[in-house]
């Protein structure tokens, strides 16, 4: 049985949703993977009961010298794993890469058949450094395109989007994109508790000027100026000092809460209590190439979504479009769309708070299980 040894440059106890990692390994010591994860930390490791599976790259408390430790280990580690294994595999994200070159070359020379992969699972999300981050992100993912066994995306739009800019054919890939743990996210056991009369929109995640959520605060403003008994739960990292600012400065407080994260377990009760779940998502490549988990999350919960018209949340559901509302993003007025969009939702006569073909949904195609099982399948195969 080969061993798999997954690389990021993340620091696991800031991440609040933090079941892209956690899930998978799950799913390996369940089924008798030796899968390991190795990361850093910003304040203390958390290990999620898979202590012997978590492996944190880093001790010191400076952030500086926290950093370097945990580079100089990953190169170290995968030397070590190449020099004491014949059959396993190294995925890394695109920031690690050029730090395990040295490990696959010494792979090379002594005719190991340990396999690399180069792990993509989001692009750079700043608007204004966009193009000049992405000319980073090639310089680093170009040398897994020259060296590495394969590749793997979050989205099929992801991979369409990243290797446009080669020319490399007949290459190794697999997709497999966010899910969700229909355990936590069971609508069976969070049922709602709250039934007034009030529509309430959720929204939970990052939140930045970048994601929309500025405008949804807008768009949900320009509702209750017409009469309509609407409020907003945003639950998040607050990204841009903005929209503290639009909130207090307008006095929106008593409808539009923003909350700080709050533990995984807590958001499906919070899902179950809302009306509508709105992802109000601009058209920016970064959330066009993307697999929220909260969609999987809202949808577990029975909840169909307000989402935007793009790739990441169209081409998953192929024939099944009718389990999201969509608005247009190539709309002038975003702001105006979002507004529209909701308060048709907010008349229509039909609407229902729980649908059960969103959770089934999610259930047959995306939880963790079968996304995890997608990688490891692909890992061996290699």
């Amino acid at each position: 049985m080969y061993k798999f040894h997954w690389l990021e440059s993340k620091q696991l106890d800031r991440v609040t949703n933090y079941s892209t990692e956690i899930e998978p390994l799950r799913y390996a010591l369940d089924n008798n993977i030796k899968a390991y994860y190795y990361c850093t930390y910003a304040k203390a490791p958390k290990y999620f009961g898979l202590k012997n599976r978590i492996v944190y790259l880093s001790s010191f408390k400076n952030k500086l010298l926290n950093a370097v430790e945990f580079r100089i280990r990953v190169v170290l580690r995968t030397l070590r794993v190449v020099v004491a294994e014949k059959n396993s595999v190294i995925m890394v994200n695109q920031d690690l890469v050029a730090l395990v070159m040295p490990a696959f070359f010494v792979n090379k020379l002594c005719r190991k058949k340990n396999k690399f992969i180069v792990d993509i699972r989001t692009t750079p999300t700043q608007p204004k450094t966009f193009d000049a981050d992405m000319v980073n992100f090639h310089k680093k993912f170009n040398l897994a395109v020259k060296f590495f066994h394969g590749f793997s995306f979050i989205t099929p739009f992801m991979e369409k989007y990243v290797m446009q800019e080669y020319s490399k054919e007949n290459y190794n890939s697999v997709n497999w994109s966010s899910g969700v743990n229909i355990d936590v996210f069971n609508p069976n056991v969070h049922k709602r508790k709250n039934h007034t009369k009030t529509f309430k929109i959720f929204y939970h995640g990052g939140i930045s000027v970048s994601r929309g959520n500025l405008n949804l605060i807008k768009a949900i403003e320009i509702l209750r100026t017409e009469g309509l008994d609407i409020e907003l739960l945003q639950v998040g990292i607050i990204v841009d000092q903005e929209i503290i600012d639009y909130v207090e400065r307008n006095a929106l407080q008593d409808w539009c809460q923003l909350l700080p994260p709050v533990s995984i377990e807590e958001i499906p009760q919070l899902i179950a209590d809302s009306d509508l779940p709105v992802l109000p998502f601009p058209n920016f490549m970064p959330w066009r190439v993307s697999s929220p988990i909260k969609l999987m999350e809202y949808l577990a919960m029975g909840k169909k979504v307000l989402a935007p018209n793009m790739e990441a949340f169209t081409d998953v559901f192929k024939s099944n479009k009718e389990l999201l509302y969509y608005f247009n993003t190539n709309a002038n007025d975003q702001v105006l769309e979002l507004k529209n969009s909701i308060e048709a939702i907010y008349s229509d006569n039909n609407f229902v708070t729980f649908n059960e073909e969103c959770s089934n949904f999610v259930a047959k195609n995306y939880t963790w299980y079968k996304q995890a099982q997608r990688l490891f399948n692909f890992a061996q195969q290699l």
